[in-house]
């Protein structure tokens, strides 16, 4: 994950640089950090980031400058951040993604660093994840697989055009490395894609395609209010 921070403060720059790596660390993440203390030199440089951390007040070229011309250039994830909460109705036009006001930093970071996450995770969604099977490596869509079942040593990954493939792994594993893209754990034996869930029921889920997945009693409501989470997200 590429992250710029753009604060013509330097102290500043370097805590947030800090508490940002720190923060990702949480979900296994290293993220390349760049930290300019100056817009010009920002906009001027060419590199490409899934999300910058702005600051809105900065001399000569401002937050709301440099959001605009992100804005021409293509999609990347905003975050605001500054010591004027009067400005966070001014920003709204410049669609940002979220708005940190520096008095509050360490308590509302955490939760913008979460989202911020698990938003670009989805945006790569159509990568591809590898799996190993006896005959080598695979990979497979995230977004294709409908819902993993271990049996045995062996995982069996079903896939929308109802493929089933055969590797091998930890569904723990799994399981911590999926939840990004809305896969939860309903049953010790089954991860389930969020996506494809129809109904769920005493017992267990429903897909799409009519597949009944066990549902453990003691992992209902956790099931039940991660697919409320996946369905206000798509909204």
């Amino acid at each position: 994950m590429r992250i710029a921070i753009c604060d013509d403060d330097a102290d500043f720059t370097e805590k947030m640089r800090t508490l940002v790596e720190d923060g990702f660390a949480v979900y296994g993440e290293e993220p390349d950090i760049s930290a300019y203390q100056d817009g010009a030199a920002f906009c001027s440089d060419e590199a490409e980031y899934d999300a910058v951390f702005l600051d809105i007040d900065m001399p000569q070229v401002n937050g709301f400058d440099i959001a605009e011309q992100m804005n021409r250039k293509g999609k990347v994830f905003i975050i605001f951040v500054t010591m004027h909460d009067e400005l966070v109705y001014s920003s709204i036009r410049f669609q940002p993604f979220r708005f940190i006001r520096k008095s509050h930093l360490t308590e509302e970071l955490p939760e913008v660093l979460k989202e911020l996450h698990s938003a670009v995770c989805k945006r790569r969604a159509g990568q591809k994840f590898a799996f190993r099977t006896r005959e080598g490596t695979v990979f497979l869509d995230v977004g294709s697989i409908t819902y993993i079942e271990i049996y045995g040593h062996w995982l069996h990954v079903r896939v929308e055009d109802g493929r089933e493939v055969e590797c091998y792994g930890s569904l723990l594993k799994l399981e911590k490395e999926l939840a990004p893209f809305a896969f939860i754990r309903t049953h010790k034996s089954y991860l389930v894609n969020c996506k494809y869930i129809y109904a769920i029921e005493k017992g267990q889920c429903i897909l799409d395609d009519g597949t009944k997945i066990l549902l453990s009693r003691h992992r209902a409501e956790e099931v039940k209010a991660a697919f409320k989470n996946y369905l206000r997200s798509e909204l």
